[in-house]
């Protein structure tokens, strides 16, 4: 009964470290792939850098690297993907305030662009960041 026991633990400690590994190199994937796109991007891709860090802001990997693509997009271009990528950053990092900032630049800049556009998205995520900012 005692062997029983001790090789149900040892198979339960292997399939929690697979379980893990699993999930590591799924994230592992994600920055491979926003890495190698933004290393075969050219210096003023605005557009690469921010949809690099927005899959790994996504899946809330490589955050720190995704800030600097971000940054570095938005030096580029102030665009309404990159506003709201940033926007979307700042929620993860619980700065509600910057990221309904972000947030509403990226709709005022949708709409400039084309007054009609959908941005019932953006408005959703400023009306989740100010709940949360009020909890």
């Amino acid at each position: 009964m005692k062997n029983l026991m001790k090789i149900s633990l040892v198979c339960m400690f292997g399939l929690v470290l697979t379980m893990s590994n699993v999930m590591a190199a799924s994230g592992d994937k994600v920055t491979e792939k926003a890495r190698e796109a933004v290393s075969n991007a050219a210096p003023d891709d605005w557009e690469t850098l921010a949809k690099a860090a927005k899959m790994c802001i996504d899946k809330k990997v490589n955050l720190k690297e995704a800030k600097g693509w971000l940054d570095s997009s938005l030096s580029i271009k102030e665009s309404a993907l990159g506003l709201e990528v940033a926007g979307d950053y700042y929620i993860l990092n619980k700065l509600y305030d910057q990221a309904i900032n972000h947030y509403v630049k990226s709709m005022l800049l949708t709409r400039q662009k084309d007054f009609y556009a959908d941005t019932e998205d953006i408005q959703s995520k400023i009306e989740k960041a100010k709940k949360l900012s009020d909890a």
